[in-house]
């Protein structure tokens, strides 16, 4: 019995040998790299590693970077395959990937970096989805496994003041103030400000708003919008930025009002008007009349929003208006927007619709002279001059909102010098 266990302790340590000279002869490249200064202990480590599961490389190796960025109708899938990685490899890694982010939301130009080894192994593949996330796909002895890499940000508030010359654009350019910031702002001002005849060159603009850095100290993008200003000819708009206590977010003038009205003067960004409201000759009718809206100058396509919170009551073709839609508003409001080039999707009567969402693309159908947004405003089922009208605020601030509100606004001009 005793012999028995001798020999089969022999065929063992025999086996082992073999397996170690084997794997030392045929795997140079993962075993040869820096192999002097691995102590025996660790060599027995790292090629019994290497051998039982071909995942991971031996600890003394580099590792190289490098970014790709994903083609035009290109998948992770096919990027990784590209670098040699197999079909079912590949397909480990997007699995892993799709236990945290949504696959489906990868799109063109997203930054793929891989991480190698010196033997040209890719260990890591790592995708940044936003300026302070990153997800990465680890090679383990388990098999793929990934994991999502936050980084530490802090909101610096800043204040940046801009002349208007030519444009607000510019002056946002001018002055170095995010475009997302200054859109942002002039969404605010416009229902206020009639772009096209209360905007004067050496009008001032003065924006407060949060840098998002780094430990570092670097911008990696821009924060909340707190405070945005303008000191027009004939009078100063603002708008403070406030979250009420039961946690909505909100912009409102001084008095507690909010900024958002009930109604949008104008559905279409940056537009021009072309045609007013009242009584004029109406080229497609051949005869003088009431125009019963405001025409805005755009090209095809553009898209149109909702001036405000209602419901969809008409969305179809119209002989005159072409494909048009009506939506009801409160306060016996409705709204009609016309010479559509096509109805949004989901866009249909019976549906509810929210301020500034996009229910159709201008056009020129129906009896249309050009591309252009035809938008009425309707009281009590009657037109009335959109641009003459001063809807309330959508929401107005009381008792205790309104004394908290007063209070940050006080500490912002107090250490921000606001105007």
């Amino acid at each position: 019995m005793q012999l028995q266990r001798f020999t089969i302790r022999y065929y063992l340590l025999i086996s082992v040998f073999i397996i170690l000279t084997a794997t030392l002869i045929y795997s140079p490249l993962r075993v040869s790299a820096d192999v002097s200064q691995l102590s025996s202990d660790s060599l027995k480590t790292a090629v019994f590693t290497e051998l039982g599961t071909n995942l991971i490389d031996l600890g003394s190796d580099t590792y190289t970077d490098s970014s790709l960025s994903l083609a035009r109708g290109q998948s992770l899938s096919d990027l990784l395959q590209d670098t040699g990685i197999s079909s079912l490899e590949a397909f480990d890694i997007t699995d892993s990937l799709g236990g945290i982010i949504d696959m489906r939301r990868i799109q063109e130009g997203q930054i793929v970096t891989l991480r190698q080894t010196s033997g040209g192994r890719i260990q890591e593949v790592s995708l940044p989805v936003s300026f302070d996330r990153t997800v990465t796909a680890r090679r383990t002895s388990q098999g793929w496994q990934s994991s999502e890499q936050l980084t530490d940000i802090y909101p610096v508030p800043t204040v940046v003041t801009a002349r208007v010359e030519s444009s607000l654009f510019q002056a946002a350019e001018d002055s170095g103030i995010p475009l997302s910031i200054m859109m942002e702002a002039i969404g605010l001002f416009s229902f206020e400000v009639d772009f096209q005849r209360d905007i004067q060159p050496g009008n001032i603009v003065v924006l407060l708003y949060e840098k998002l850095q780094n430990k570092e100290g670097e911008t990696m993008a821009a924060g909340e919008l707190l405070y945005a200003g303008m000191e027009l000819d004939d009078r100063n708009v603002e708008a403070w930025r406030y979250e009420r206590l039961d946690g909505t977010v909100e912009y409102y003038e001084e008095s507690g009002d909010s900024v958002r009205k009930a109604l949008l003067k104008t559905p279409v960004d940056g537009a021009r008007i072309s045609s007013g409201f009242g009584f004029r000759n109406i080229p497609a009718l051949g005869f003088s009349g009431l125009h019963r809206g405001i025409d805005f100058a755009v090209r095809i396509g553009t898209p149109v929003m909702v001036a405000g919170d209602g419901e969809v009551i008409i969305a179809g073709w119209h002989k005159l208006y072409g494909y048009r839609v009506m939506v009801r508003h409160v306060n016996h409001y409705d709204t009609m927007y016309a010479h559509f080039s096509r109805i949004a999707p989901g866009i249909r009567p019976g549906v509810q619709v929210e301020q500034g969402q996009i229910i159709g693309y201008s056009g020129n159908t129906g009896n249309s002279t050009g591309p252009h947004c035809h938008y009425e405003v309707h009281y009590y089922g009657e037109p009335v001059n959109p641009s003459a009208l001063k809807f309330p605020p959508g929401h107005k601030l009381e008792s205790e909102d309104m004394n908290l509100f007063t209070l940050e606004r006080r500490a912002l001009i107090a250490e921000f010098n606001l105007p």
